[in-house]
């Protein structure tokens, strides 16, 4: 049997740049791993038993992975780790303590969740000295998070985690991940401390109403495809569908050519620091107006930090609450200040390298 050492591994979360509620709509979408990270410390033990500390929670687990593991709760991602792997035949060889810590605000639209996925494949996988890819860890992770308690969401969180930097991954037939030259700074995440209600809920409803959509214009359109028609010609057959699926189909489309526009612009080195903020600002449009996505706290956040200089703004994730970026390259200290005058938390942020185990 191999010897398996004490380790570490951490993953970053991620904002959306360009493509929010894109990823399972079969579309595109451009993200950046961030500088703030779930970090796991691992400790080998001499049994079978799985002793996790969570510093920030101040919570404690314990379980055996020779079992079929019971969930303490819903969404119990390191949990449903084990037991997704499992059933893969990659067990530990032995079991371990695992002190779970990270600096990554929690339910903000930051993947803190797909973080902790994706640092509890790779710790399990760690201990049962097995060699995966990137995408096979991304995979299993959005498995645990998503899959095993059925929920919506697509696995761009997962992707971003484990790859790091700025990447394009579209969602087609073949999943194609393309990472970005692009040298991006001056980053402010703005957190409005607002908890979101049911963020599953809500990507639910844009899930069903869009692919409502999709399936109406099939039978209005010949050879529609949501990848490739126009959105000239979906505004000529979209009048007969319900003004909610209607609004949130277009907004859909009009994501899908903004990020496309994105992509061009991102390929280069340097990019021009003004176009990316009116993209930014232009994407959060989108997502205010047409997913209904923001609330009055994000909005005065957005509109205080323009006032001290950022370039662009839009809200992150899911929305309904939690976080938005600012794009302020030279601005940032002013930002920060400014998003605390309007009682938010703020996180200067640099771009980060993916998941990582040492």
């Amino acid at each position: 049997m191999q010897n398996v050492s004490d380790f570490s591994v951490s993953a970053p979360g991620r904002v959306f740049l360009f493509g929010e509620h894109s990823d399972y709509l079969g579309l595109e979408v451009i993200s950046a791993a961030l500088d703030k990270r779930i970090n796991f410390d691992v400790t080998i033990r001499d049994d079978t038993q799985i002793i996790i500390n969570y510093l920030d929670l101040h919570k404690r687990d314990n379980f055996n992975f020779k079992e079929e593991i019971e969930y303490s709760h819903k969404r119990d991602y390191l949990r449903s780790a084990f037991n997704v792997l499992a059933r893969k035949d990659i067990i530990p060889l032995t079991g371990a303590e695992i002190t779970v810590s990270g600096d990554v605000p929690i339910a903000a639209g930051l993947s803190s969740s797909s973080a902790l996925a994706v640092a509890s494949v790779m710790t399990i996988v760690e201990l049962a000295k097995k060699s995966l890819d990137k995408r096979e860890i991304a995979n299993y992770a959005f498995e645990a998070e998503v899959l095993e308690f059925d929920e919506s969401g697509g696995m761009m969180d997962h992707l971003a985690s484990i790859f790091g930097g700025i990447i394009h991954v579209d969602f087609g037939d073949q999943i194609e991940i393309t990472p970005l030259p692009s040298n991006l700074d001056g980053f402010v995440i703005g957190d409005s401390l607002e908890k979101k209600k049911d963020t599953v809920g809500d990507l639910r409803i844009i899930r069903d109403n869009v692919e409502m959509g999709y399936n109406t214009l099939r039978n209005k359109i010949s050879n529609f495809s949501h990848r490739e028609t126009s959105i000239q010609t979906v505004l000529k057959h979209s009048n007969g569908l319900p003004n909610v699926c209607k609004q949130m189909t277009e907004t859909t489309i009009r994501n899908r050519d903004l990020t496309r526009k994105a992509l061009k612009i991102l390929s280069n080195e340097n990019p021009n620091p003004e176009t990316i903020g009116k993209m930014l600002d232009e994407h959060h449009k989108l997502m205010r107006d047409g997913l209904m996505r923001s609330t009055e706290k994000i909005e005065k956040m957005i509109q205080v930090t323009k006032e001290a200089g950022a370039l662009g703004c839009k809200i992150n994730g899911s929305g309904g609450g939690g976080t938005m970026l600012a794009y302020a390259p030279g601005k940032e200290k002013e930002v920060a200040q400014a998003l605390e005058k309007a009682g938010g938390v703020p996180y200067i942020i640099k771009i980060s390298e993916g998941a990582k185990l040492t």
